[in-house]
């Protein structure tokens, strides 16, 4: 997948080449500006007191800027960077300032930070494996899950994750078994093209059976909730449909601790990511 070029991050590395003084010249100025992430394509820039329709693009691939005239004095630099050549980012203003000889970007959007990369609406249908089918049919579950960034690539995610599950019981004393799962985790991910990426991912956290049982078998069923700790393990192969959404689909193995039992479940969950 294609990470979507946000505006809650620099959009460039601006280096002057040999420290040269800028002042209305004639002679042109060259710089080279390093993309946000290895995704971009294509960048985009033009000078002036204000920004205007009329663009420069270069590719990302070769991005040195030649400014053929420039007034540190009044000028602005202003870049956009895109990584399908239509959308394109928020513009990002740069000053230079002689006396300290560097680039400067002026406060945007550029400096409003967001800890959250996307949104997963996610549906997942388990299956119990070993001594769970003792207890289980299948499981439905729905969740949602907030992804964050853990490095300028992009590639590291964290996530934060809630879920409720629900299926029908085999043991005569339990009407149905729900679940409200809680998990953190962390994951990896892999471009396979522009548009497919691969992401194994690892959570840890608790789940909340909730059970309307009759443990002591009296005949009399009452409301019994208890919690166990958990493994949740996916591999999630995504597909960008647009720089907004990605679809996803994995398969997902759950792993719970009881007293004297391990809960094991497997099964396959698609999602629908809300990329910002």
């Amino acid at each position: 997948m294609t990470v979507k070029v946000r505006t809650v991050a620099c959009t460039a590395l601006l280096l002057l080449f040999s420290g040269i003084s800028v002042f209305a010249s004639n002679t042109p100025l060259r710089l080279l500006i390093k993309p946000v992430s290895d995704r971009v394509q294509s960048i985009r820039f033009q000078t002036g007191v204000e920004e205007t329709d009329i663009w420069t693009e270069v590719s990302a691939s070769n991005t040195t800027l030649v400014l053929d005239t420039f007034d540190s004095n009044k000028d602005r630099l202003f870049v956009q960077q895109s990584q399908d050549n239509q959308v394109w980012s928020s513009s990002y203003e740069y000053r230079y300032s002689p006396s300290d000889k560097r680039w400067t970007v002026t406060p945007t959007e550029a400096d409003s930070s967001s800890l959250v990369e996307s949104l997963d609406l996610k549906l997942y249908n388990l299956y119990p494996l070993s001594k769970s089918a003792t207890y289980y049919s299948y499981v439905i579950g729905a969740g949602l899950k907030m992804n964050m960034a853990l490095n300028k690539q992009e590639t590291l995610l964290g996530y934060a994750e809630a879920a409720y599950s629900r299926g029908p019981s085999k043991s005569d004393w339990v009407d149905t078994m729900q679940a409200v799962n809680l998990s953190v985790g962390i994951g990896y991910r892999f471009a396979i093209t522009d548009k497919l990426q691969l992401t194994p991912e690892l959570g840890y956290g608790v789940v909340l059976h909730l059970l309307n049982t009759d443990f002591d078998q009296d005949g009399t069923k009452t409301f019994e909730p208890f919690v166990d700790q958990q493994i949740r393990l996916s591999l999630n192969l995504g597909y960008e449909l647009n720089d907004s959404y990605t679809l996803l689909i994995a398969p997902l193995g759950v792993v719970f601790f009881e007293k004297n039992t391990i809960g094991t479940l497997l099964g396959i969950q698609t999602s629908l990511r809300f990329n910002f």
